[in-house]
């Protein structure tokens, strides 16, 4: 059984062009614990076109190269509401030797042309190679109704990354008995640092609105705890995504 831990976005959030937060809180896919993440700020007056353009040729192509499902986020509220998140599974890199699962399964110049719209809608776009750590998350079989995704992005100080995971690893028994879930992912690859993506699903931003998993889980020690990190983490970025059903692949159940 696969099990829901974000689909970020961490998050973090595919385009699809070659080949995604933040599935929810990305359920990990028993072939492959990759990722793709694609980030896509459209063009605000083009976005209804460009919408339409995934919804008509962008998921019947990536139904027909096999991928198993693929999952879109929005900005919630804060930030860039014309961005998406998308979130696919990697199955293989030797897709991306030819381009990616649409290049794959499609003519060569439906492809092309169907590159070029694209691109004439969209603003900006950075992609990004994750890897789940079900081994450092707490994850869980039940997400009826969490719809908004608390994505925090920390950056890890060069070096210092398996200070950060013992970190993880020691507490992971804590932050059970707190009864938190979340997803952790390894941002491997992409334009930016390389960074960490905690993923926790919400219903409401009421409840998101909760502190963060080390004030929940140790309340007045949390200031102790936070400081045996202290040189460990460079920065701390939260970012909250809406689940998008319309977008997302309808033959995998929404969250």
């Amino acid at each position: 059984m696969r099990k829901w831990s974000l689909r970020i976005i961490i998050f973090v959030t595919l385009l699809v062009l070659v080949g995604p937060w933040v599935h929810n809180s990305l359920r990990a896919q028993d072939a492959s614990d990759w990722l793709w993440v694609d980030v896509v700020r459209t063009v605000p007056e083009r976005f209804e076109e460009y919408v339409e353009l995934q919804l008509s040729e962008v998921t019947p192509a990536l139904q027909a190269a096999g991928i198993p499902w693929r999952s879109v986020w929005r900005t919630a509220e804060f930030g860039n509401i014309y961005e998406l998140h998308f979130v696919t599974p990697v199955g293989g890199l030797a897709d991306y030797d030819i381009g990616g699962p649409l290049a794959r399964v499609m003519e060569p110049d439906r492809y092309r042309r169907l590159v070029d719209r694209l691109r004439r809608f969209t603003a900006s776009r950075e992609s990004h190679a994750i890897q789940h750590r079900p081994d450092l998350s707490v994850e869980s079989d039940a997400v009826g109704g969490l719809y908004l995704t608390r994505v925090t992005n920390v950056q890890i100080a060069p070096g210092r990354g398996g200070e950060w995971t013992e970190f993880l690893r020691q507490r992971l028994l804590q932050f059970r008995d707190a009864n938190l879930v979340f997803g952790v992912y390894e941002r491997v690859f992409g334009p930016a640092p390389a960074s960490w993506q905690i993923a926790e699903n919400h219903a409401s931003f009421t409840e998101r609105a909760q502190p963060s998993i080390i004030a929940r889980t140790f309340g007045d020690q949390a200031d102790s705890v936070t400081a045996e990190i202290a040189g460990v983490v460079v920065s701390v970025q939260r970012t909250v995504l809406r689940y998008d059903p319309e977008l997302s692949d309808s033959s995998i159940p929404s969250p």
